[in-house]
């Protein structure tokens, strides 16, 4: 069976979370990274999100954050990874840094396997890593941590969270971590306008194209995969699988 992973794009709906000084609100850049996460670490684990739209549970930021701990110790997750965009009042303020529950080892195991990750993909001050009393760290029977990518209240900071870049370079950071901590490998990264095949049980991958939201296989390299046999006609131009 797979490792289930979840990942808990923080805020949403009702609740913003924290907004930048140019207005960049951190309910959506949380989405946007945790999506990107998923779709990196889909192809070796099960991955489950406690939101994938901008949705809240409730009204009430307790009860909110109790549904989302709940829907992890549902769904049997292996870990539990919170994305974030740190704030403060002084718009100087930056960096990174990472927190997991106060006393737990595994907890502790997982927000470095992720901060040592993050910490130079991001390239920002490295505020180390904490323990909180946070809900989604307290409530959830399994390892987990909560990651604040850098300050949203600081200038420099919120323009990065906000360039796609940057997030692409997050995520993949974050997923890297995570399939550290499983003890899993990621495949490698794919090309633009490129697709990743996967035959049957995964012992092999292909490489095919995407075009317009579409994709195209190369038909020997997936057809030799199945064990079936290509004829070319040169004349008749036609390709023949059997």
């Amino acid at each position: 069976m797979p490792k289930i992973v979840m990942l808990d794009p923080g805020h949403g709906g009702v609740d913003p979370g924290a907004i930048g000084p140019t207005g960049v609100r951190e309910k959506d850049i949380t989405l946007a990274v945790a999506q990107r996460v998923a779709s990196i670490l889909s192809p070796v684990v099960d991955v489950r999100l406690t939101r994938d739209t901008d949705t809240s549970y409730s009204h009430v930021t307790s009860t909110d954050l109790s549904i989302r701990a709940r829907l992890a110790n549902q769904a049997g997750a292996d870990c539990f990874v919170s994305i974030h965009c740190n704030s403060a009042t002084n718009n100087t303020a930056g960096g990174t840094e990472t927190y997991h529950y106060p006393g737990s080892i595994l907890g502790n195991t997982l927000a470095k396997a992720v901060h040592t990750c993050v910490i130079p993909a991001l390239g920002r001050v490295d505020r180390g890593i904490k323990t909180a009393n946070f809900a989604v760290l307290r409530e959830t029977n399994m390892p987990a941590c909560l990651v604040e990518m850098a300050f949203i209240s600081n200038p420099t900071e919120e323009a990065l969270l906000g360039s796609a870049a940057f997030q692409e370079t997050a995520a993949t950071a974050i997923a890297q971590g995570i399939a550290e901590y499983l003890g899993l490998d990621l495949p490698e990264p794919v090309e633009p306008g490129t697709v990743r095949i996967i035959v049957g049980d995964g012992d092999q991958v292909l490489t095919g194209l995407l075009i317009d939201d579409r994709s195209y296989a190369p038909v020997r390299d997936m057809a030799e995969a199945l064990g079936w046999t290509v004829e070319w006609d040169e004349r008749s131009k036609t390709v023949t699988i059997k």
